[in-house]
């Protein structure tokens, strides 16, 4: 085996062994239930009508934004909560301005038994669709988003006709600011990299050993 051979076998076998060893990537999860992650409260308790309104996260002040295509209201009493002035919720996107999150808590209380859509949307601008997920009209209806990708930029709702909801609640997000180097770009070479990479040097033992016979 010449020694251009050896450059270009050794280059092939790292790079599946890259491959192989790399991570799948799911994307977003929708798991159903309170499943607690590393994440904070949502202060939700300001009286306020409008929309959007605003909250803040409990531990990093992080702005909390819950837009919709109705008017909203945030009650100043019990517990942080979103409902529509009209009291039939039937839309809400949530997000945090400027910045990225790495999961979602909320409970969702519905009118009747019945379904709702969610996306959510990564950094990239990418979303993923959970369609024709099942509440029921006795309230208690918790659902928790995580990643296992990217990062969400916002996450949002729309109930199926019949079904309104008396309001959304119970708002917990995982800011991850102490995790900005999980969810960065790789400082692992990737696959295709390191090819182009063994292509130059299949390249330049080849043009030496022109030069060499030319000596």
């Amino acid at each position: 085996m010449t020694g251009m051979t050896k450059i270009a076998a050794l280059v092939s076998v790292a790079a599946v062994s890259l491959a192989m060893s790399a991570p799948a990537y799911a994307g977003p999860i929708l798991t159903i239930g309170n499943n607690p992650q590393v994440d904070e409260n949502v202060l939700l308790n300001t009286g306020a009508t409008g929309n959007p309104l605003l909250g803040t996260t409990n531990q990093t002040g992080l702005l909390v934004q819950f837009l919709s295509n109705e008017t909203l209201v945030a009650p100043s009493n019990g517990q942080a909560r979103v409902e529509a002035q009209d009291g039939a919720l039937n839309y809400l996107d949530i997000s945090l301005p400027g910045h990225s999150f790495l999961s979602l808590i909320l409970d969702l209380d519905a009118s009747a038994n019945g379904t709702v859509d969610f996306s959510a949307y990564d950094t990239d601008g990418i979303a993923t669709n959970f369609l024709n997920v099942a509440v029921g009209g006795n309230g208690n209806n918790f659902f928790t988003f995580t990643t296992d990708g990217l990062a969400f930029s916002h996450i949002a709702f729309t109930t199926d006709i019949p079904v309104t909801l008396t309001d959304a609640e119970q708002f917990r997000i995982g800011t991850g600011i102490n995790r900005t180097q999980e969810i960065g770009p790789s400082a692992v070479p990737e696959p295709l990299s390191l090819l182009l990479v063994g292509s130059g040097l299949v390249g330049c033992a080849s043009r030496m050993r022109r030069r060499v016979g030319r000596t």
